[in-house]
């Protein structure tokens, strides 16, 4: 059993990763913020697109990207499509979840708590379908050791990102909560592909499936749409909640000098009347 070789490219692949988590997790944590302005239907739709932001651009984009540079000793690699698009879909899901449960009501260590543990179980699922996606001549089996710290990892990780998502507020907070989400979502692709065993085995059949290189197109632009999007999301938040405030201002304005301009003449025609009054001589 031989492991596999995580750095094939170098400091590329996990400096790629870093960066698309980074970005992820920042506009997860502004879209989570602006969940807290709203109540409802308004404010699960922005926990949801936050989830989309996390789960998707945070953690199943560069744990795709990291997997590039994944290299094993058994000769050519084929991955299983509609596998590594599943960890896409689960990974959506479960921050979806647990940004529910801490995004209602008041968070609370008694809801975040909860929360990152069942995340994080759902995040070594996203992760092991990398490994389970690959067609290879030979058998993929895991570390126990090894896979039991990446779970815990992926429950920290998650654990933190809640926190970070539910509590963290002002640009500058936010941009460290991010780049400590997005070193823990690196670390945990890391530590949970370190614990990939591979037993080589005589190719029986030639291996089916695609070449990850195959799949980057398609993921960057599924990247490079998605988070522009998850942005304009974010900024036309901002500019509507501004251009409502200022409306608001201007019909208040409006308001008091129509009350104002209304109040004008009834002083002026009792100052009238009490200069009437004045100059009537009183009858003994």
């Amino acid at each position: 059993m031989t492991p596999v070789e995580q750095f094939a490219y170098g400091w590329i692949t996990p400096a790629l990763a870093l960066a698309l988590a980074f970005l992820g997790c920042l506009l997860g944590t502004f879209l989570a913020s602006r969940s807290r302005a709203s109540s409802g239907g308004s404010r699960a739709r922005w926990l949801t697109l936050s989830a989309v932001a996390i789960g998707g651009t945070g953690t199943w984009v560069p744990h795709f990207m990291a997997m590039l540079g994944l290299d094993v000793p058994v000769g050519a690699v084929r991955y299983h499509v509609a596998t590594m698009a599943l960890g896409l879909g689960i990974a959506v899901v479960v921050y979806c979840l647990g940004l529910y449960v801490v995004g209602f009501g008041r968070p609370s260590p008694w809801k975040i708590l909860p929360a990152g543990l069942l995340t994080g179980i759902g995040l070594v699922a996203v992760y092991a379908t990398g490994p389970l996606s690959m067609r290879l001549a030979g058998r993929i089996e895991y570390e126990p050791g090894i896979l039991l710290a990446a779970a815990g990892a992926a429950i920290v990780g998650a654990t933190v990102t809640l926190w970070c998502a539910s509590v963290i507020r002002g640009t500058g907070a936010m941009v460290g909560a991010a780049t400590i989400m997005a070193i823990t979502v690196c670390c945990t692709h890391y530590t949970v592909m370190a614990a990939v065993r591979i037993e080589p085995a005589p190719p029986a059949e030639p291996v089916s499936g695609v070449t990850i290189f195959a799949m980057l197109v398609p993921v960057c632009v599924f990247a490079g749409l998605l988070l522009p999007a998850l942005a304009y999301s974010t900024v036309g938040f901002t500019v509507r909640q501004d251009t409502a405030t200022e409306e608001a201002l201007l019909r208040r304005a409006r308001d008091m000098y129509s009350i104002a301009t209304l109040a004008r003449p009834h002083r002026h025609r009792n100052a009238e009347g009490d200069r009437g009054m004045a100059t009537v001589p009183s009858q003994q």
